[in-house]
C-alpha cells in the first residue's frame, strides 16, 4: 500500500504534500479499523545468474505509463531501480533488459476521487503483469519512455520482476498465482517496501480485515513456500520504521505506531541510496534484508532546523529509539508470517536499563557528532552495535528451511548525511564505489528481449518503440539535495529524478563474505533479550 512512495515523484507541488497528508491519514484509519476489528474477532536459491528481462513496476500514482508519468520520470525511476537493486541483486544478471510495465496504481480517495479502489487496481495490476510473464501482450513502456502501448509481447525464458509499495501487493498476488499456475519461464522477485512483508507488513498484521469505504483487504503475508524444484527467488527489502513494511509488533504501543506513521511520510517515499541494506534472515525461497534509518522519523523534523537541530536528534535518538523499540519483537524472523500480538510487551527491565544507558549515549553521540571526533565521548558510552538501539538484538535472526545461499546485495552509497561519523563506523559498513562508466552503453544493460506489438510485427529499426535500455541523465536542477539524516525525502520528490547511477554487474562474493562474517560474530555474542 504505498502512501508515501509515492512522494515518489509527486514533481514537488502542493498536491504532493496534500497526497501525502492524505495516505498518511490513510494508514491511520485502516490500522486503526483493522486493530478494532481483530480485537473484537477471535482471531533461497543462489541468485540466478543468467541473463533476464527485468519488468519493473512503480507505486501508488505511478503506473509508469505516458502520459501519467513524464518520460524524464520514467526513465530515471528504471535505471535507479536497476542501479540501486536490481544488478546489485544478481538476480538479473549480466545485459539485463530494463522494461516498464504499466499497473494502476490507484487508490480510491487518494489519487483521486474517481479511481478504483485499491483492490480493483492491485487485480488489474497482476493481470497485466502476468500477460507479461506468460509471454502475452501486456502494457509496457519502453526506452525513450516517451509512448506506452499498444500491447506487445516481452519474451524471454527468465524474468525479474520489481515492484515498490502498491506494486509489491500486485507482486505478491502473482507469486501466489505462480506457485499454483507454474509459468514456462523462470521468474523471480525483488521486491520493495511491501505491504505483505510476512512479519511488518502492514498487510499482515491486520490480515483477515476488509475495509469497503476504501476497497482494501489486508491480505496476508507473500508466500516463501514455491516449489524447490522451480523456486520463485524472492529478494525482499524494507527500510526501518517505513509504516508499510515495518509497522510495530504491537498496534496498543502507541508511540511505535506514531513513529511508524511519521515514516509513511519522511521513510517510505524514498528508497534510492539512502543506506546499505543488511540481511535479516531467509525464509525458504525469500531473502530478507532491512536498511537502517539513523534517526527514527519523529525526531527526523528536527533535522531541519538550522544551527543545532541535527546535534538534538542525535542527542535524542537513543532514549527514543529504546521506547520505539518496545513496540517490536525484532528476535522474529522476517519471513514468519506475524500478525498482530496485541499483548506483546518486551522485558522490561532491560528496556529501563537500556533506557538509562541511551540518555548519555546520545550525549556522547551528538558530542562526536559536533566535534567530528567520533574518539570524544566524555561519558564514557559505547556506540550502539544494533539499528535498533542500545541493547538491540542483532538485525540477523538466522535462516529458516533456506532453499539456498542468500541472495547476495551490494548496494550504492548513502546519500543520508548526517548519522555521526561514529554512528557510520560502528556497524562496519563497506559501501561498494560507485565508478563511473567507460562510456554511456557500460552504464547500460544492453541486451534487449524480443519485443513484439501485439500484431506479432517487428518495428523498425531505429522508432521509438524499439527497447533502448540506456536513458540520458536527468540534469542537475532536478537531484533532490533535501535528503534528512535518516535518508528521508523532504517532501519533494527524489524518486526517479537523481541522475542514473553506474550498474554494477561484476562479482559479489567480497559482499557476501563479509555479511557471512558478521552473522557468524552476531550470533557468537551472547544478547539478553529486552
Amino acid at each position: 500500500m504505498s502512501p508515501a512512495s509515492d512522494a515518489m515523484a509527486l514533481d514537488g507541488s502542493g498536491r504532493a504534500q496534500m497526497r501525502l497528508v492524505l495516505k498518511t491519514a490513510v494508514l491511520l484509519f485502516t490500522a486503526l479499523s483493522a486493530a478494532a476489528a481483530l480485537i473484537a474477532t477471535p482471531v533461497v536459491t543462489l541468485a540466478v545468474t543468467l541473463a533476464a528481462t527485468a519488468l519493473i513496476m512503480g507505486g501508488t500514482s505511478h503506473p509508469l505509463s505516458v502520459p501519467e508519468d513524464t518520460p524524464e520520470f520514467i526513465a530515471g525511476y528504471v535505471h535507479n531501480a536497476a542501479g540501486d537493486y536490481i544488478a546489485p541483486s544478481g538476480l538479473c544478471g549480466a545485459g539485463c533488459p530494463l522494461v516498464a510495465v504499466h499497473t494502476p496504481e490507484e487508490i480510491k480517495f487518494v489519487t483521486g476521487w474517481k479511481d478504483m479502489t485499491f483492490d480493483q487496481s492491485v487485480a488489474l495490476g497482476r493481470q497485466n503483469l502476468n500477460d507479461c510473464v506468460q509471454g502475452r501482450p501486456c502494457t509496457v513502456t519502453l526506452a525513450p519512455y516517451t509512448q506506452t502501448g499498444p500491447p506487445r509481447t516481452v519474451s524471454d525464458s527468465a524474468y525479474v520482476v520489481y515492484s515498490y509499495s502498491e506494486s509489491s501487493t500486485v507482486a505478491t498476488d502473482e507469486k501466489r498465482y505462480l506457485i499454483a499456475h507454474p509459468a514456462p519461464a523462470d521468474v523471480s522477485f525483488l521486491m520493495l517496501a511491501n505491504p505483505n512483508r510476512p512479519n511488518g507488513g502492514i498487510l499482515e498484521r491486520f490480515a483477515g480485515v476488509h475495509i469497503p469505504i476504501l476497497g482494501v483487504t489486508f491480505n496476508g503475508a507473500t508466500p516463501t513456500d514455491s516449489p524447490r524444484s522451480a523456486p520463485l527467488t524472492t529478494v525482499d527489502i524494507a527500510r526501518q520504521y517505513d509504516g508499510w513494511a515495518d509497522f510495530p509488533t504491537n498496534p496498543l504501543n502507541l508511540l511505535s505506531d506514531l513513529n511508524a506513521l511519521v515514516g509513511t511520510v519522511l521513510v517510505h517515499g524514498n528508497y534510492f541510496g539512502v543506506g546499505t541494506p543488511e540481511l535479516q534472515g531467509q525464509y525458504q525461497d525469500t531473502t530478507y534484508y532491512l536498511v537502517p534509518t539513523p534517526v527514527v522519523p519523529l525526531l527526523m523534523p528536527l533535522t531541519w532546523i538550522p544551527l543545532g537541530g541535527r546535534a538534538l536528534a542525535i542527542a535524542l535518538d537513543p532514549a527514543l529509539r529504546v521506547l520505539v523499540e518496545t513496540g517490536y519483537d525484532r528476535t522474529t524472523n522476517p519471513g514468519a508470517p506475524t500478525p498482530a500480538r496485541y499483548f506483546y510487551v518486551p522485558n522490561l527491565v532491560h528496556a529501563a536499563v537500556d533506557f538509562a544507558v541511551a540518555v548519555p549515549t546520545g550525549w556522547d553521540n551528538a558530542i562526536s557528532y559536533l566535534t567530528h571526533n567520533p574518539t570524544l565521548r566524555p561519558f564514557h558510552t559505547k556506540v550502539p552495535d544494533s539499528p535498533y538501539g542500545v541493547g538491540g538484538p542483532p538485525v540477523y535472526t538466522n535462516a529458516v528451511d533456506p532453499y539456498g545461499d542468500p541472495t547476495p546485495y551490494a548496494a550504492t552509497p548513502s546519500t543520508a548525511e548526517a548519522a555521526p561519523a561514529a554512528v557510520l563506523q560502528r556497524r562496519g559498513r563497506e559501501h561498494m564505489p560507485q565508478t563511473a562508466p567507460d562510456s554511456p552503453n557500460d552504464a547500460a544493460l544492453q541486451d534487449v528481449p524480443d519485443v513484439r506489438p501485439e500484431d506479432g510485427t517487428v518495428p523498425p529499426e531505429g522508432t521509438a518503440e524499439a527497447p533502448v535500455t540506456t536513458a540520458a541523465d536527468p540534469s542537475p536542477e532536478l537531484i533532490d539535495r533535501g535528503i534528512d539524516v535518516g535518508g528521508a525525502d523532504d517532501g519533494k520528490d527524489s524518486q526517479g529524478q537523481r541522475p542514473a547511477p553506474a550498474v554494477r554487474t561484476g562479482p559479489r562474493q567480497t559482499f557476501h563474505q563479509q555479511r557471512h562474517i558478521q552473522h557468524v560474530a552476531h550470533r557468537a555474542r551472547p544478547h539478553q533479550p529486552r
